[in-house]
């Protein structure tokens, strides 16, 4: 086993009713793979928080990179933890960046802090509740340049997730220029994808899409990162998402999201 192992391998998830657990990567030498009952949901490579090993967190953080002066700190809200990837990442390319996570799961935190700690805990305050009723109240704390909801939406996912009213919420906590990202893990011909694009156009917001070529041509399934902001986002600034990759990469904007799923 290496030398970063985890203190503890495995922990019991009371409100998820699963097991969450801790395995060596057997392709990246000192990584580590978190799984939730059963099933991989997180890397994490110790030391280097700008390693990004999904594909679709390749494409969160060229996103995160756009937002305001480069460097510059971030308020940023984190709906879903997981092994904390992001809040990492934004540490390390946004020092002094104030952070908030709410997790569902009381046990899931400590058990990945315990073992991997953040760099700067003090500003990264963690809330264990579900990720619609834990929200803040809107004008409770300063508004978000970012919030991101992390948990993989999709077909199967609570229609209190999916409904317009929680996007109005999650909407009223950015900042004039800030831009919620949602992480849809989405099937062919993406239902979910397109409704959650309509209902942000229909709250008034610029709404884009950032996927693999292959995806939004209809030919897989897969993970999107939507974006929605009152600010139209320049058409500079998607070129340079698309640019990013991983490639084959898109981004679609506008009209465009009518071919979402189309050849």
């Amino acid at each position: 086993m290496s030398a970063n192992a985890p203190l503890r391998l495995s922990t019991r998830l009371e409100a998820s009713h699963t097991t969450a657990a801790w395995r060596e990567d057997p392709r990246r030498p000192g990584a580590w793979i978190l799984e939730v009952g059963g099933a991989e949901q997180s890397t994490l490579v110790p030391g280097r928080p700008r390693q990004l090993v999904y594909e679709y967190l390749q494409r969160v953080a060229p996103a995160l990179d756009a937002m305001g002066e480069p460097g510059a700190p971030l308020r940023v809200l984190h709906l879903g933890g997981g092994a904390l990837s992001l809040p990492r990442y934004v540490q390390a390319t946004r020092p002094g960046s104030e952070q908030l996570v709410i997790d569902l799961d009381a046990e899931l935190m400590p058990f990945v802090l315990e073992s991997f700690p953040l760099e700067a805990p003090e500003l990264t305050r963690i809330v264990i509740g579900d990720v619609r009723s834990a929200l803040p109240a809107p004008g409770t704390q300063a508004p978000y340049d970012v919030v991101l909801l992390d948990i993989s939406l999709g077909p199967g996912s609570p229609e209190r997730l999916l409904e317009a009213e929680y996007y109005r919420e999650l909407l009223a906590l950015l900042a004039p220029g800030g831009t919620l990202l949602v992480n849809v893990g989405d099937e062919q011909p993406l239902d979910v994808t397109r409704r959650l694009a309509s209902q942000l156009s229909a709250l008034g917001t610029s709404v884009w899409v950032s996927a693999h070529q292959g995806i939004v041509d209809g030919r897989y399934h897969g993970n999107l990162i939507l974006g929605a902001s009152r600010r139209r986002w320049q058409r500079e600034k998607l070129e340079a998402l698309r640019l990013a990759g991983p490639h084959p990469a898109a981004v679609l904007v506008g009209i465009e999201l009518e071919g979402l799923g189309k050849p």
